[in-house]
């Protein structure tokens, strides 16, 4: 799968699209996230070095912290 192209995760009702580009050595991400069909957050990360897997990976760990975080907090905290 390219870079850039976006990985859809299902977690815990959330969707979570990833996207990771690289621009010469430096990489950088971002996450959306999505709950009944509507837009509940933009998480981003970047490095000036490493490969996309050096984002990707911590992309979908705060991600799916975002939402455990949600899940504990209640539906209304979606923000």
């Amino acid at each position: 799968m390219p870079d850039n192209a976006p990985t859809p995760i299902v977690y815990r009702g959330v969707s979570i699209s990833i996207r990771v580009d690289r621009a010469g050595d430096r990489v950088f991400g971002h996450a959306d996230l999505f709950a009944d069909d509507e837009f509940k957050a933009r998480l981003a990360l970047g490095s000036a070095r490493g490969c996309p897997e050096d984002i990707r990976d911590p992309l979908r760990c705060l991600a799916k912290s975002k939402v455990d975080v949600w899940a504990v907090a209640g539906s209304d905290t979606m923000q």
